[in-house]
């Protein structure tokens, strides 16, 4: 009894209603994650230039809507109406996205339901931290991004099943309209769910002047933020793997690959943390790096389906190894006057150049083949990697 008592510690009821809500969040995304980019192409006539438009100004508008949510959260000194708000938001978008009849309008809609995740982000950090004590806060965010994993697995499971059932007859746009519509139902119930948030009692921070400044950030730094922006840049989106997997494979082998990623990406990226603790950050991030480059450049040549699975493989690795150990590098460096506008610099600078990134591997793709797009990414990783590997927290410049 004692044993489970001290699993459960730290585990409060906020922690556990809002990794409820992340899991039914993402099931929602991830059913509609893997048709996106062949729905916007093959239904709505947009092509892979549109389909890196779209997915790079959304990453831009999530990082820099996590600055501006959190900063007036703060200043609000509740931090449940904008979890609430975020979460609403997006799933108002969702209800609509089965009823677009023209890329522009899609476009438009989903630019707006990542408003609604970069609105909930932070403040629902936040909760998490206030409502767990400090001993336990690794393990309630630990459960809150299993919950969130196990999301992310079963979404594309379930589309699966539904392309596989009840949507076998109808016509291709119909297939994917219904899986849309379908999506909107998990991302409901997450909104129902957060009505259960209890919100503790805070201060109001007195207003401050939102700003993202590099001012104060040691030189060292300053210069990881800049080779993790340049990686950033290469690391265009997940669209262009599934287009590129499309190509000689039909719906449900693209699936199974961005299942596959999924699965890969979760296994990797609480042990990723484990490891960066006793070894550094550095290695592990640079691991994750070198895993993109041979990622891309295998799918410069080729996109036979044995390639695809090890290609599909390394993109979790990346995920799994860079992705959080990023973050916490920045924050082990950051000076703790000012920790949150370190972090805020990294998220914004990371974040903008994500719409650079879809829109050279989107032009690439379009107007010069899909293996150029690999190997643009795949060389300008390779730079971003040699940086790295040079780049220690104590060099001065």
């Amino acid at each position: 009894m004692a044993t489970r008592r001290s699993l459960a510690y730290g585990l409060t009821v906020n922690v556990v209603i809002l990794g409820v809500v992340s899991l039914f969040t993402d099931i929602s995304s991830e059913m509609i994650l893997p048709i996106l980019p062949f729905f916007l192409i093959q239904v709505l006539g947009a092509n892979a230039f549109i389909v890196g438009l779209e997915e790079g100004f959304s990453d831009s508008v999530v990082s820099f809507m996590k600055i501006v949510s959190g900063r007036f959260s703060d200043a609000a000194g509740r931090r449940k109406r904008f979890v609430g708000a975020g979460y609403a938001l997006s799933t108002a978008m969702k209800v609509l996205f089965p009823f677009a009849q023209s890329w522009p309008q899609f476009v438009g809609l989903r630019v707006i339901e990542r408003t609604g995740k970069g609105l909930r982000d932070a403040p629902r950090d936040a909760l998490l931290t206030e409502a767990t004590p400090p001993e336990t806060r690794g393990k309630a965010f630990g459960f809150h991004r299993s919950m969130d994993t196990t999301g992310a697995i079963l979404g594309p499971i379930v589309t699966l099943v539904l392309l596989g059932t009840v949507a076998a007859s109808l016509t291709l746009a119909e297939q994917y309209r219904l899986v849309l519509l379908l999506a909107a139902i998990p991302a409901v119930l997450s909104v129902l769910i957060v009505l259960l948030v209890r919100e503790p009692q805070r201060a109001r921070v007195p207003s401050q002047t939102l700003r993202v400044a590099f001012r104060g950030i040691p030189r060292p730094l300053l210069t990881f933020i800049a080779i993790a922006s340049l990686f950033s840049f290469a690391d265009f989106s997940y669209a262009f793997l599934l287009l590129r997997a499309g190509q000689t494979n039909g719906t449900t082998v693209v699936i199974l690959l961005y299942v596959l990623y999924n699965i890969v990406y979760a296994a990797h990226a609480f042990p990723a943390g484990i490891l960066s603790d006793r070894v550094g950050r550095k290695p592990v991030v640079l691991f994750g790096y070198v895993a993109f480059i041979g990622m891309a450049t295998l799918l410069v040549f080729s996109n036979a389906l044995f390639v695809l699975v090890i290609a599909f493989i390394l993109y979790g690795l990346e995920y799994g190894m860079a992705e959080g150990t990023q973050r916490a590098l920045v924050a082990d460096f950051a000076p703790p006057d000012i920790k949150a506008t370190v972090l805020g610099a990294y998220h914004t600078s990371v974040g903008l150049v994500k719409l650079a990134s879809g829109l050279v591997a989107g032009f690439l793709w379009v107007a010069v083949a899909p293996s150029a797009t690999f190997a643009f990414g795949a060389l300008t990783a390779t730079f971003a990697a040699v940086a790295l590997s040079m780049w220690s927290p104590t060099t001065r410049s």
